[in-house]
Parts: C-alpha cells; structure tokens; sequence
C-alpha cells in the first residue's frame, strides 16, 4: 500500500479521479467520491459504500459487531415480551414493556437492515473490483 508522503503521482491520480467524479455528476450520475483503504480516491455507486465511512460516527464497524448488537436486541426483545406476556397472566400488566419492546424490536429491525446494506456493498464492491472505502479520510 502506498503512504501519502513517498507517493509522487498521487496528486495527479486524485486530480484526475476529481475531474471524473466532476464529468458523472455533470451527467447527472450519482457517484461519491471517497478515500479507499488503499489511499486513493475511489468513485463508488451509492449502493457500494455501505456503513463504513465516516457520517454520524458509528461506533460499531464490522457486519460480526452489528450481528452482535441485533442478537442483544433480539434477546432484549424477546425478554420483554416474555415479561409483559407473564405479567399479563399474573393479572398485573406491566404496561412499560410495552413501549420497551417496540423500541428494542425497531432496533433489531434497524440493526438487521444495516447488515443486509454493507453485505449487499461488500458484494457489489467485489463484483468490480474496488477497494473498500477507508473509515477514516487520509
């Protein structure tokens, strides 16, 4: 991989993937321009980038992190449907679960469709030939 300080063309390789990125979105195509995790500028289809890069500052980076956070999710929901399920039975309903389940319940859903967007990137990404995008901007 390359660095940044003993790469000599890497201003003109980026220069030139600016100007491509420029002429696509003079044609009205929808590229994003990005840093790859090989250091150089890369364009991606939107549906090609997935989590990875950058934006609200997602703390948990890998599909394996996000299948663990639905499995808490999904185990929290379960949990909370039992305990309103008993509770109900018992004749005193706890009425807080309710909101509780619904909200871990979104969550999992969330979560799940964020795994299916980066797995779905991750292939598309292979099916070209491209690099993954760098997390960070270098």
């Amino acid at each position: 991989m390359r660095t940044p300080s003993d790469d000599t063309g890497r201003a003109a390789r980026d220069e030139a993937a600016r100007a491509e990125h420029r002429r696509l979105r003079d044609r009205g195509e929808a590229w994003r321009l990005l840093r790859a995790v090989d250091g150089e500028l890369t364009l991606y289809r939107p549906e090609e980038v997935g989590f990875v890069p950058g934006g609200s500052g997602v703390t948990v980076r890998t599909v394996g992190g996000l299948r663990v956070l639905a499995g808490v999710f999904t185990a929290f929901t379960i949990a909370l449907v039992l305990a309103l399920s008993v509770s109900w039975a018992q004749g005193r309903p706890f009425w807080g679960a309710i909101p509780l389940a619904l909200m871990s319940a979104a969550f999992t859903w969330y979560t799940v469709a964020i795994i299916r967007k980066e797995k779905r990137a991750v292939e598309l990404r292979r099916q070209r030939g491209v690099p993954a995008p760098a997390r960070y901007p270098y």
